[in-house]
């Protein structure tokens, strides 16, 4: 529609709300071919139905986790909402998998892994998507996005953000806060904001 000059906002809401009316003003413009209107007429039903169908199953996720132990002390971390506390209830259900948070971040693909024998150990690179869990790293991704964005951010990340690219800063942003979850998972405490985004460990 966009190339049609038709514009509307970028949230599910806003398309919801307008892209069945800037169709309609698509099929009373003569430059436009009816087989284009056509099509967008089969798609926005389809597409709203997607959209029906994953808020009810983020609304059945969030209520079977609402009943799981540590839910509520998972989404107290900034920037964690329903789906991505779920996520973390699965993952994380039993912390001693991991021997630390860095080896639970670099699991998740936002720390370098680590290798070795005979008491050397070899850091290698971030692991790239195809080698690591990248749902879940998309994930914390985009919480790092919503700590970067929030107005009461930490002086930790006020500073980083002001010195490094902000991709850079969105994947050290999104490594803490994994390293964090694992803490809160193998100690069942709350987020403390002086464990996370305040300076590396």
């Amino acid at each position: 529609m966009s190339e049609y000059g038709l514009i509307m906002g970028k949230s599910v809401n806003a398309f919801l709300a307008k892209a069945g009316s800037l169709i309609v003003e698509l099929k009373e413009r003569a430059d436009v071919s009816p087989f284009i209107v056509s099509e967008l007429n089969a798609l926005f039903p389809k597409v709203k139905e997607a959209m029906a169908k994953i808020k009810e199953l983020e609304t059945n996720i969030e209520s079977i986790a609402k009943t799981l132990k540590h839910y509520d002390l998972f989404q107290s971390a900034p920037g964690v909402g329903p789906i991505t506390a779920a996520t973390m209830l699965v993952l994380l259900c039993n912390p001693e998998v991991f021997k630390n948070g860095r080896e639970f971040a670099a699991y998740i693909g936002l720390a370098p892994k680590s290798s070795g024998s005979g008491g050397k150990n070899f850091v290698t690179h971030i692991p790239k998507k195809y080698e690591c869990n990248n749902e879940v790293r998309t994930l914390l991704v985009q919480c790092a996005h919503a700590i970067c964005r929030s107005k009461h951010k930490s002086d930790w990340v006020s500073s980083i953000l002001a010195r490094k690219p902000k991709k850079v800063v969105i994947i050290a942003v999104a490594n803490k806060l994994a390293r964090q979850l694992w803490i809160m998972a193998k100690k069942g405490e709350k987020f403390e904001r002086r464990f996370i985004l305040a300076a590396a460990q």
